[in-house]
């Protein structure tokens, strides 16, 4: 019935303390990055779930470039004002409303931000930049490093007002994860291109070298600010552990984070690695990795292994042991950026709402001229306007919002998961499949039309995003009323 339906469409350890954790946390992204070197087709890669509980309005917009006046600033949420720049880059935004760090990015630039939680150990220090952080790289990024080095200089002025976070920031030549402290200290390590690196939620980068700035960027005093708190005696260390020195000890040893990274890791690396051993902050694959590979441990819930503890329900989504794809992820995606081809074109975002179980991942060139109006606001500032101010649930001030309908296709699966789940794999199987035999040819076409008609290759972009999306959202309904 199913296969009909997508054809006549036309796409061919737990503890109390753990469970505790789960239900009062709010820390549960995933991120992976891959090197352009362990890629398949050369390009930098980065897949990310983000997880964030409740029934959460997310919108998917392309915003145009702005000119600002000399006299123009951006104002945080506390009042604190810092200086606009005179003309900001166009970048696509998706928009988790009611959450000041659950946003990602990519930007003109092929520039792409996303974050996960991570907890500090730091208890004196206070911040003002927060939420306007990642769209400030946003619309000023222009290279991963220098994205980088803005952040660093932004934490420094203004200092940062969370516990802990993790950015992942990276374009289509090289990736980097910055992790940053409440206050005004952080740090920055390169992925090598020839390695992959998975980050649950907890700092991951270790050991460091400073003076090895192609790989490591700091604030100056981090480590001296450590040696003042000790949480770092170098007449004791070896060397200085920044994950040591700056991580929440209680979060570097969750069970709603080990499993996570411990099963991204052995996934790719040729190496298996034990939950008593020290999970390197990257690593080499076993062979070059596909965005399906990315796609496949996002979608992961330890299937055949001994964390897959499900419960009386079967719902994977509520495993006992927290889960890589889990019942509070929003969206999942995959960031596809590539160095030999037109940043319209060789740049863009494979995205799954909700689950990357329940849906196929669909294309968003970064060429398009907009995302589908049936998943944004028509007007872009009216966005801004409620992310903080409705406290309500918005996806039910929304009914016309297909997140609304998205919601009602996870809640429709879950309530029989092991009966329904197997027509949703096969959506989202053949539209995958179709989609993958399609985007060479697209790709091979439209290259020849961008040299000449630029304009023309957005319409066709756009159209061709469009359609897909228009197709899950119709085959999501006809599966919910096959039932």
């Amino acid at each position: 019935m199913l296969k009909n339906i997508i054809l006549y469409s036309g796409i061919l350890f737990l503890s109390v303390s753990s469970a505790f954790s789960q239900i009062n946390q709010h820390i549960d992204c995933y991120t992976i990055v891959a090197g352009k070197n362990t890629t398949s087709d050369g390009s930098v890669m980065v897949g990310h779930n983000e997880d964030d509980r409740g029934k959460m309005l997310v919108n998917w917009f392309k915003v145009p470039e702005r000119k600002y006046k000399k006299t123009d600033s951006l104002t945080l949420l506390n009042g604190t004002k810092i200086p606009q720049i005179e003309k900001t880059f166009s970048y696509i935004r998706f928009q988790v409303t009611k959450q000041k760090f659950a946003d990602a990015y990519m930007n003109e630039n092929s520039v792409v931000i996303c974050s996960n939680a991570c907890t500090s150990r730091e208890d004196t220090a206070t911040g003002n930049i927060g939420y306007y952080l990642r769209k400030i790289l946003a619309e000023r990024g222009k290279t991963a490093r220098q994205t980088v080095k803005l952040a660093g200089k932004l934490i420094e002025t203004y200092g940062y007002e969370s516990s802990g976070r993790t950015y992942t920031i990276a374009d289509n030549q090289e990736a980097w994860m910055l992790s940053v402290i409440k206050g005004k200290h952080w740090i920055a390590q390169r992925i090598p291109d020839n390695e992959i690196a998975v980050i649950p939620n907890y700092y991951t980068i270790q050991e460091v070298d400073l003076k090895d700035s192609m790989n490591f960027l700091a604030s100056t005093d981090l480590i001296d600010y450590a040696i003042k708190r000790k949480w770092y005696h170098p007449e004791q260390d070896e060397s200085f552990n920044f994950r040591k020195a700056y991580g929440d000890s209680a979060c570097n040893n969750a069970d709603y984070n080990i499993p996570r990274h411990l099963s991204g890791i052995n996934y790719f690396s040729e190496k298996q690695y034990s939950e008593n051993e020290i999970l390197p902050f990257s690593f080499q694959p076993k062979k070059k990795i596909t965005k399906k590979n990315i796609e496949n441990v996002l979608s992961s819930h330890y299937e055949e292994t001994s964390y897959c503890q499900l419960p009386e329900n079967k719902n994977p989504h509520q495993n006992k042991i927290r889960g890589i794809c889990t019942e509070t992820t929003q969206f999942s995606f995959v960031a596809q950026l590539r160095s030999n081809m037109p940043l319209p074109i060789g740049s863009l975002i494979w995205i799954a709402p909700y689950n990357g179980c329940l849906f196929p991942y669909i294309p968003i060139y970064f060429g398009i001229y907009n995302t589908n109006k049936k998943v944004r606001f028509e007007h872009y500032p009216d966005s801004e306007k409620i992310q903080f101010e409705n406290e309500k649930n918005n996806l039910s001030d929304y009914p016309d919002h297909v997140y609304f309908t998205f919601n009602q296709y996870v809640e429709f699966i879950e309530q029989s998961y092991p009966e329904r789940i197997e027509e949703a794999k096969i959506f989202k199987s053949l539209t995958e499949k179709e989609l993958t035999r399609n985007q060479k040819n697209l790709e091979k076409s439209i290259l020849d039309v961008y040299k000449s008609y630029p304009d023309d290759t957005k319409k066709i972009l756009t159209n061709y995003c469009n359609q897909y999306f228009e197709n899950i959202l119709r085959i999501t309904k006809q599966i919910m009323k096959t039932k």
